[in-house]
């Protein structure tokens, strides 16, 4: 057994004039990572690996995560294949980086995280009021039997959903 996180990358500035893939957060987008970050150390949610895509916004979005999560450096692998990944891609990657009691984490880009993650569960999983699964910044957690629950939709059990949005602010 072992457990997959799935995360979407923080907000970023869609108006630095720069391609796609160097895109930066902005300001929410890094207040939200941060807050993330802070949240999984607080309810014990903590990767023991992660992978993350090549994107500037995915990888500042992992030094923020970082900032609150004691995850060695070695344990950190940047994959270009995460960029824009659809499903199959995404499935490819959780098998090459996954193992047994081990709790990894994907963070990547929209619309492959909702692809996966309505693939992956055997429950639909809530949507925000604007009808929205994987906001800016949502982490799925999945606990999966075996690397197989990948070959077969609706066979993995969420076992949180956190969007930024809906944790709660500091004071």
């Amino acid at each position: 057994m072992f457990e997959l996180m799935l995360m979407r990358h923080a907000k970023s500035d869609w108006h630095s004039h720069t391609a796609d893939i160097d895109r930066p957060l902005n300001e929410r987008g890094r207040q939200d990572a941060f807050r993330m970050g802070e949240h999984l150390k607080q309810v014990g949610i903590v990767p023991d690996r992660m992978v993350v895509s090549s994107a500037q916004r995915t990888q500042e979005t992992a030094r923020l995560l970082l900032e609150s999560l004691p995850l060695a450096e070695e344990d950190i692998i940047v994959d270009k294949a995460l960029y824009l990944a659809d499903t199959d891609t995404l499935c490819d990657t959780v098998e090459l980086y996954a193992s047994d009691n081990q709790r990894l984490l994907i963070l990547a880009h929209n619309p492959g995280m909702d692809y996966l993650v309505s693939y992956l569960a055997s429950t639909s999983p809530p949507l925000t009021a604007s009808g929205k699964l994987m906001t800016t910044c949502a982490l799925a957690c999945f606990s999966m039997n075996s690397l197989e629950t990948l070959k077969k939709p609706g066979q993995a059990t969420l076992t949180n959903l956190f969007r930024s949005g809906e944790i709660a602010r500091p004071e």
